[in-house]
């Protein structure tokens, strides 16, 4: 029965059978007339008259006395059943009313299952119960939560489904009712207060088609369930079921968000981490990732850059200058929906640095196509196109050797005898028109040879440098400036060296540290005509590698000419030989080192040697 029904029931009957209110005064004054009546009887009538109609009187008296008193006591005892089933109905809302602040008062699955079992207890006035849930499996059923079970006895239960009271009532959805249980011969070892029980109910847990697990309450006392209780019972048991599913959904969702949560960590952490620069921006456009390598790359702080427009990153504004090349790439993603893949681009980086970067660009979309925004990852490659640059210009320094050793040994040889032929010519010749021919011939077969000597320079690979004959700077250096002073005496020219403490040794032999170094000054002395000042300074980087710097405070080397530096047989000298710089550079390359040059006109050129150290291992590059 229902609980807001039978509240109704009960008040519609308390209107039938309650007595009316003025009853019991009409009777009042019905046996005061009667009384008077009788009085005046008495004093009218003569006997026997007088006695028969007193007589009448009085028990008229009397059986309205009687239906009084008869009233009274049916309205007393309908008013005491009326005060017992609200009592009830009151006891039944009290029960509903803690089942429900069982759900709602916290969302622990365990802790739910308990407070619910103790409401279905206090409702049967039972003092064991069970709540079992399927396994994984859905094959067996095992204890969620208990009472009036000892520890031992439920620990690691576990029931088939289908076997058993319980496990056909799972597999069936049906409650069950069992009265007077035998007696249980393990009842000390299974339930608390070490008695069996008498009477049982066995209610499933079923709501919204699915069957979430079995409630079982027993009395150690026989208990006749009611239909009300039974009902209650199974309404407790459907708003249970309810409040499992609820629970286990929202313990699911809890999961989801936790991985979610976990999941942008992670992608947060592998974007801020990553050796590529990385920007996104939403749907408007507006910047919300800028990581850790963008913000190196482009010398700006995230906090500058995130929660900004990509419209805003113009050349216009001096602060987003470095990005103005991320524009028009958002823009085709956004509106156009474009996708870039590996292209290349050549920006202007901070401080105006040319810089050269390799791009990949995509919309972001969501599962059903809804775009979410736009990412650019890119790098800068302008070291990797530099070496790549470098690479093929020792692949071309390597073919030109080759070519130059083969031209050596063909025309060396010739050279010589024309040499030595004018040699004699000159001295049997008297004519003097003749002689300067021959001198002449003589001068330029010399020429000749030089430039040939320069190119079997250039063709020979440096001699391999073991750990022992390894140069030191501190002790070579100084007496290689003081040879190249000796030759180089005035035209103003003064040589600094600025050499940094404990330098390891470097490896390569004196004779190329010579070659090298003299070729450099050489290039300082004739970029500075009027005089000036040739600075060596050298300092380890703690790489592996010593930097020594060969600075001039010349002329300066024009912008158009300086990436060429380094070409053979490149010269702006008048009867130079243009393999110079190119064989400088070619000893560096083979024993695993570097050079480059930077000029400002007016202001003077800078020669930045990367020396490999001892200790070491720097491969040539092949």
């Amino acid at each position: 029965m229902d609980v807001n029904e039978g509240l109704t029931r009960a008040s519609s009957g308390s209107r039938k059978r309650k007595p009316s209110g003025y009853l019991l005064p009409a009777l009042v004054a019905i046996n005061a007339l009667l009384a008077a009546g009788i009085a005046a009887v008495c004093a009218t009538a003569s006997p026997p008259l007088s006695y028969v109609a007193a007589g009448v009187l009085c028990a008229c008296i009397v059986a309205l006395s009687s239906y009084l008193s008869y009233e009274w006591h049916n309205y007393r005892e309908q008013n005491k059943s009326y005060i017992d089933e609200i009592t009830d109905l009151n006891l039944r809302f009290g029960i509903l009313a803690d089942a429900v602040s069982a759900v709602s008062s916290t969302l622990d699955l365990e802790e739910l299952v308990a407070n619910i079992l103790g409401v279905m207890l206090t409702l049967t006035n039972s003092s064991i119960g069970v709540v079992l849930v399927p396994d994984e499996s859905n094959a067996y059923l095992q204890v969620l939560s208990h009472r009036g079970f000892q520890e031992k006895a439920v620990r690691g239960l576990k029931i088939p489904v289908g076997k058993g009271a319980v496990g056909k009532a799972f597999k069936d959805g049906n409650t069950v009712i069992r009265k007077n249980l035998p007696e249980d011969p393990r009842a000390g070892e299974t339930y608390l207060d070490g008695r069996s029980p008498r009477s049982q109910i066995i209610m499933p847990l079923k709501a919204k088609g699915q069957m979430v697990g079995i409630a079982v309450t027993a009395s150690c006392e026989e208990h006749e369930y009611t239909p009300d209780e039974v009902s209650l019972l199974s309404s407790l048991g459907h708003e249970l079921a309810v409040a499992m599913i609820n629970v286990d959904l929202y313990q699911q969702s809890q999961k989801t968000l936790e991985w979610l949560r976990d999941t942008q960590e992670y992608t947060e952490h592998f974007i801020q981490e990553m050796l590529a620069a990385v920007v996104v921006v939403d749907g408007e456009g507006d910047v919300i990732y800028f990581n850790r390598e963008a913000a190196d790359l482009l010398a700006l702080e995230p906090k500058e850059v995130i929660g900004v427009n990509y419209a805003d990153f113009t050349e216009d504004r001096e602060k987003f200058k470095p990005l103005s090349f991320l524009q028009p790439i958002f823009r085709l993603c956004l509106e156009e929906d474009r996708v870039f893949r590996r292209h290349e681009l050549a920006i202007e980086g901070p401080g105006g640095r040319r810089m050269i970067i390799n791009f990949n660009a995509f919309p972001l979309h969501r599962a059903k196509g809804e775009r979410l925004g736009a990412a650019v990852v890119f790098m800068d490659v302008s070291s990797l196109k530099e070496m790549e640059t470098r690479l093929r210009q020792q692949d071309h320094l390597s073919i030109l050797g080759q070519m130059a050793a083969k031209i050596a040994h063909e025309v060396k040889n010739p050279l010589f005898a024309i040499i030595g032929l004018a040699d004699e010519l000159e001295e049997e010749e008297h004519d003097p028109e003749r002689k300067a021919l021959l001198a002449t011939i003589k001068r330029e077969a010399t020429l000749s040879n030089q430039w040939i000597s320069g190119m079997l320079t250039f063709s020979k690979s440096p001699f391999p440098v073991t750990e022992e004959t390894a140069v030191s700077l501190q002790s070579t250096v100084p007496d290689l400036l003081a040879d190249f002073s000796r030759n180089h005496q005035g035209g103003n020219i003064k040589i600094v060296k600025d050499f940094g403490e404990d330098l390891p040794p470097v490896m390569l032999s004196r004779d190329n540290m010579r070659h090298i170094l003299f070729n450099l000054l050489e290039n300082a002395v004739h970029a500075m005509p009027t005089g000036g000042v040739i600075t060596v300074r050298a300092h380890d980087t703690g790489n592996g590698f010593l930097e020594m710097r060969v600075e001039d405070t010349g002329t300066g080397i024009r912008p158009d000419i300086l990436p060429n530096v380094f070409d053979p047989f490149f010269t702006t000298k008048e009867g130079g030989t243009g393999l110079g710089l190119a064989i400088v550079q070619k000893i560096l390359l083979d024993m695993g080192g570097d050079v480059e040059v930077r000029s400002q006109q007016g202001m003077g050129t800078t020669f930045i040697l990367k020396l490999p150290t001892r200790g070491a291992s720097h491969e040539p590059v092949p």
